[in-house]
């Protein structure tokens, strides 16, 4: 069936790209969505962004997968919880574009923000430029002056104050590690902190890091030919210290990378998941192969498939 090119607001995704079936266990009934008090650890690399996967977090808990699946899995879902609320916090991207990501899917942010479903905090304007009145909604703005740690506490919890959803709050942190990279004094030790205060008051929390392999050799010291050395940045270190920090602290770990093998035409990389106490086999983790379209849908499948 032909499709009209002029009506791209809601474009003809089908539910098993929505929100893949080989994909769901691990979203929409993986921690985030079953466990309180749970961290899940999303890492990406250059070439394999987590943005893909971020948006189907938030298809999960938004259009009300992550409660039914929860329900079925195992019973593990508390009696009297309704509609989860998410607080969405990005330091990497900016309202309209995690608008424009969830349009694709069937989502309306401004729709479920004004019913008290969901609330965004933009840690990239603010700590970059001055920021003008705002318009993206009601988004909360983290500004310049207000990058100490705990005026970010401030502003998220304000943010979360908004949420009128009858059940638990998801908080989703998009790219904590550019808030330490922005800001002079930012450390790995900082954003930890941040991190804790803020999931002391939510269910519980999934935050993404880039987790390029340069990034992560800290301490390896190249010999010169001459005899001489050379060693990493500071901010490399920050960047390994909470990447590994947070990886030991998570309950689950999903890892996003390209293919060993180089670029391929039908497939945009591999995705690798580790459940702690999950279940028998979990914890060794699961590798599946994911295709991003040009139109937003994904399809993940197996090797060979």
């Amino acid at each position: 069936m032909p499709s009209s090119s002029s009506s791209p607001q809601l474009p003809s995704t089908t539910s098993s790209s929505r929100m893949p079936s080989l994909l769901e266990p691990h979203v929409a009934c993986g921690p985030l969505a079953r466990d309180r008090g749970s961290l899940t650890l999303v890492t990406w690399v250059q070439g394999a962004s987590a943005n893909w996967l971020v948006l189907r977090y938030l298809y999960a808990l938004l259009s009300g997968g992550a409660r039914a699946a929860a329900a079925a899995d195992g019973g593990r879902e508390e009696q009297g919880e309704g509609a989860p609320g998410v607080v969405l916090v990005s330091f990497l991207r900016d309202a309209r574009f995690w608008a424009d990501g969830c349009v694709r899917l069937g989502i309306d942010l401004d729709t479920l923000r004004r019913s008290g479903r969901f609330s965004f905090v933009d840690g990239l304007t603010g700590l970059c430029t001055t920021p003008q009145t705002p318009s993206a909604g009601d988004a909360v703005i983290i500004t310049g002056s207000g990058s100490q740690t705990s005026d970010i506490k401030t502003q998220v919890e304000a943010a979360a104050a908004r949420l009128s959803a009858p059940g638990r709050t998801m908080l989703i942190v998009d790219g904590l590690d550019a808030y330490v990279a922005m800001t002079p004094a930012g450390s790995a030790s900082d954003a930890e902190n941040l991190l804790m205060a803020l999931r002391e008051n939510v269910y519980s929390t999934l935050v993404t890091l880039a987790a390029d392999e340069p990034l992560m050799k800290p301490a390896v010291r190249q010999q010169g030919v001459a005899g001489s050395t050379t060693t990493t940045t500071g901010l490399e270190r920050e960047q390994a210290a909470l990447v590994l920090g947070q990886a030991h602290a998570a309950d689950q770990v999903v890892s996003l990378r390209r293919l060993d093998t180089g670029a391929a035409a039908d497939v945009s990389g591999v995705l690798r998941v580790a459940t702690r106490g999950g279940g028998a086999g979990d914890d060794g983790g699961e590798e599946l192969l994911y295709h991003v379209s040009g139109d937003g849908s994904v399809r993940v499948f197996e090797r060979g498939a």
